[in-house]
């Protein structure tokens, strides 16, 4: 581009000297050759900026980013295989049932109250309620008396049992008693005839 340019200029400058050669010989009513050479100087250094200024104006093309592939790894959870049944016992929870004792029973209820809390010498009555939680009848005429600890009792008594079945309850058992005279925390224990239930009481005196 700019070698046809300065071609364009140069011809037009032989061509100005040439016209310039066969005009006839008069009195020069235009500008000299200097002043041409000058004009034709200016003239071809204004296009060559012009081009310049051109090519400049021109943005140069930008090469596209080369897309880089990206490779996401996927991890895949791993199979947890399933789990091998273990046979289990036939009853509830796997643990078999305990075997209830063949004589038992539970002071289901009573009175007073443990820790309940007493004048010296003070009376009152203790009552007892007893349930046959073992596998096996009580047969009538097991007798309730009383077995170890403070004696608070102001009568010998004991009781004697009905026949009892297993779940079964029976009461209430009554003695008199009286708090002992001295302060302190006292406890009472009966028991069944065969030793397999001691229900007991527990008071403080103060």
């Amino acid at each position: 581009m700019k070698r046809s340019m300065i071609r364009l200029v140069v011809g037009g400058f032989v061509f100005l000297s040439a016209l310039s050669a066969c005009a006839p010989q008069s009195t020069p009513t235009g500008p000299s050759a200097d002043e041409v050479n000058a004009m034709i100087g200016t003239s071809v250094a204004l296009t060559l900026t012009a081009h310049a200024q051109t090519q400049a104006a021109i943005p140069s093309p930008t090469p596209f980013d080369t897309a880089t592939p990206t490779v996401i790894m996927t991890s895949f959870p791993t199979l947890t295989p399933f789990p091998t049944s273990t046979p289990s016992s036939p009853v509830l929870g796997g643990i078999p049932p305990t075997s209830p004792a063949a004589y038992a029973c539970s002071a289901v209820n009573k009175a007073p109250f443990d820790n309940t809390v007493f004048k010296k010498n003070e009376d009152f009555d203790i009552r007892l309620w007893l349930m046959n939680i073992g596998a096996h009848k009580w047969e009538k005429g097991i007798d309730l008396l009383y077995d170890s600890g403070t004696n608070m009792l102001t009568t010998k008594i004991r009781y004697e049992l009905p026949a009892v079945n297993p779940g079964e309850m029976v009461g209430p058992f009554i003695f008199d008693a009286q708090a002992p005279r001295k302060p302190g925390t006292y406890t009472m224990t009966f028991k069944l005839q065969g030793g397999f239930c001691y229900p007991y009481i527990q008071i403080i005196v103060k």
